[in-house]
């Protein structure tokens, strides 16, 4: 059995507040996706231009004009009488456009702090 959890950090939820409604709709739908298949469903971040993002990953919605970014800050496996449990805690670290790789600046200043 799988148990995801998804846990948003304060900056990522002023993201989230932050946009339309209808892109808020969008991104819910994508987080819950995201809550059923787990860190796989993203695309994993590099090391690029200068910001290491090596163990982030992505999502892309509005016709990829929008990310999410996250990180998995729990991955626990815990072994039952019959069954074993693993846990994954995904932690949404932003949500904003992609336009001049502007989320990932903003990212990259948030993890260096």
């Amino acid at each position: 059995m799988k148990i995801i959890e998804i846990v948003f950090t304060e900056e990522s939820k002023n993201d989230y507040n932050k946009l339309p409604l209808n892109l808020k709709n969008e991104c819910s739908l994508l987080l819950h996706k995201l809550k059923k298949a787990g860190k796989k469903l993203g695309i994993p971040l590099e090391n690029k231009n200068g910001k290491d993002l090596r163990g982030y990953y992505k999502l892309y919605f509005d016709n990829a004009k929008y990310r999410i970014i996250y990180t998995v800050v729990n991955d626990i496996i815990e072994i039952k009488t019959v069954d074993k449990t693993l846990k994954e805690t995904l932690e949404i670290t932003g949500i904003g456009k992609r336009d001049k790789e502007f989320i990932y600046k903003i990212i990259h200043q948030r993890i260096n702090k």
